[in-house]
């Protein structure tokens, strides 16, 4: 007996159309986040929905079939740039040679990301107080490096007794955070060497009083 298969119903599509439409889908949703991000480094940290849409080469309407609202799209690209720099914000050589070459690698490393994530670390500091998603990436990240930082200078912290060697980590990772950078760099426009030549100097001094 020939077994005859009965034709899809209603709306079903070949599984190949799905596919399709859910990977161009993906497609959009990411040229989207970069298109936000691209406009952030290019001067316009508030680009509106029709900038983004033309930079993204998609139409206006759709930016919004893709995320709630803007502030889901913030959100995303955030998380998106959170994801980039992770793999930057890896210390090399953790905890190897004197300390002034301990201090030289963190600075590198620290000047890399800054420059690299200036603009849109700029955004998300200031979109953090009302996304909590952000603040919370922006609060792991911040962990992270404490636990490199705290690795890299194992050998002066473990000379302090508590609660001193927890203090004097504070103190290095509000010297050379984000914001100081950001203070150094736009208010006092410092270059990247005079910046450099500042942090070195007082963490040098943090670590040998």
């Amino acid at each position: 007996m020939e077994i005859v298969t009965p034709p899809p119903q209603g709306n079903v599509e070949p599984r190949g159309s799905t596919d399709g439409r859910s990977l161009r889908r993906e497609r959009n949703r990411d040229a989207v986040i970069v298109a936000l991000l691209d406009l952030i480094r290019a001067g316009s940290s508030d680009p509106s929905t029709s900038e983004i849409a033309d930079q993204a080469g998609v139409s206006h309407r759709s930016v919004f079939r893709y995320f709630d609202d803007l502030d889901d799209l913030v959100r995303a690209a955030i998380e998106y740039e959170i994801a980039q720099v992770i793999p930057m914000a890896v210390l090399h050589k953790i905890g190897q040679g004197p300390v002034a070459d301990r201090v030289e690698t963190l600075l590198d490393s620290l000047l890399r990301i800054y420059n690299y994530t200036f603009p849109v670390g700029r955004v998300a500091r200031a979109r953090s107080l009302a996304i909590p998603a952000i603040d919370d990436g922006l609060t792991s990240i911040a962990k992270m490096y404490r636990g490199q930082v705290k690795t890299h200078f194992a050998t002066e912290l473990s000379a302090l007794e508590p609660p001193h060697d927890a203090e004097l980590l504070d103190a290095m990772q509000v010297l050379v955070s984000f914001e100081s950078f950001d203070v150094l760099r736009r208010r006092f426009a410092r270059t990247d060497d005079e910046i450099r030549v500042v942090w070195r100097s007082a963490l040098l001094t943090l670590l040998h009083p």
